[in-house]
């Protein structure tokens, strides 16, 4: 075999062919790959831990006091802008002083029908708390829950014991005197001016409302309002309102005094009875009720005992509609 072939061969088999000293061909194998010596990694000479330790306490405090003053800067603007926005503006060519007397203005929209403010008293009062009582004891009890005052004198009494007794004189009363002072802190007008009325003359008011100067005919609410030229008196049942006081009288020869809230009709539409808010016995004080009057159904029974010909009503108009007291 010829050098020439066995060199093909070789290539051919990955056999390397060297020439050795003598000139004879011999066959090896591939020869050795030198490994690299392996080196191990020797450990790092540890960091010493305090100062890596003592630089991230004062990264943290450092970061901690400038949340601190962050807040304490932003509470600060708060404040400015609260302030600020509380002090009022005034307009062009307009003082403070004179902004605020015009926002302190009475609106005269408050200036309707006592109606509404009587409907916002009576809701005042809690229901089955207070008792009812009737005596003679004008002296030391005149009906009322609480003592009133006008012009700074006392004007009715409460019962000494404190237990809101009232009876229905003295709580629609109370009611319309709660009611009118009301409205006039509203319109800014002094509480204790009604009509211009002096403590005299309210008093004399009271009595024509409780009854005492007389039959019912000439001393009662509706007489009461138009005396005093602070209201009128509603001759037509239709034209009654909610909100409107009301005597009232029955054919057992008794008689009560409401605050009116609406009619009770029969199926044909006629006014057959109506419901009220006092202080009656039946109801053991301040309450709503209903009552009938002695007009007859379709089989001729009455319906209850209130006489329909002896209803008084009473509504007190708005104060620019106060008539001038003599």
């Amino acid at each position: 075999m010829s050098i020439f072939s066995l060199i093909i061969i070789a290539s051919v088999f990955g056999i390397n062919l060297t020439y050795q000293r003598y000139s004879t061909l011999k066959l090896v194998d591939k020869p050795p790959q030198i490994e690299e010596p392996v080196v191990e990694d020797s450990p790092l000479p540890e960091a010493p831990t305090e100062n890596i330790v003592n630089k991230e306490d004062t990264i943290g405090r450092l970061k901690q006091e400038a949340i601190v003053n962050r807040k304490t800067m932003l509470a600060s603007a708060e404040t400015v802008a609260r302030s600020k926005s509380a002090i009022p503006v005034p307009a062009t060519g307009e003082s403070t002083a004179s902004q605020e007397q015009k926002e302190e203005k009475p609106d005269s929209s408050y200036d309707t029908t006592l109606n509404s403010y009587v409907l916002d008293v009576i809701k005042s009062y809690p229901i089955g708390r207070y008792p009812y009582l009737l005596n003679k004891d004008y002296a030391n009890y005149n009906g009322v829950t609480v003592n009133l005052y006008y012009k700074d004198r006392l004007l009715l009494k409460a019962h000494p014991s404190g237990n809101r007794a009232s009876h229905c004189s003295g709580i629609t009363f109370e009611v319309f005197f709660k009611a009118m002072q009301n409205r006039n802190k509203k319109l800014g007008l002094d509480p204790d001016d009604f009509n211009g009325m002096s403590y005299d003359q309210l008093h004399d008011f009271v009595l024509t409302w409780y009854v005492a100067n007389g039959n019912k005919s000439v001393n009662n609410v509706g007489t009461a309002v138009e005396k005093y030229g602070i209201g009128r008196r509603i001759t037509s049942l239709e034209n009654a309102r909610a909100g409107d006081f009301m005597d009232i009288s029955r054919e057992n020869n008794t008689g009560h005094t409401v605050v009116f809230l609406n009619w009770l009709k029969d199926e044909k539409g006629r006014i057959i009875g109506l419901k009220y808010w006092s202080s009656q016995e039946s109801t053991n004080g301040i309450n709503y009720k209903e009552e009938y009057f002695n007009v007859s159904d379709a089989n001729g029974q009455k319906y209850g005992n209130v006489m329909i010909n002896q209803v008084y009503i009473a509504r007190v108009s708005p104060v620019k509609d106060y008539k001038k007291l003599d």
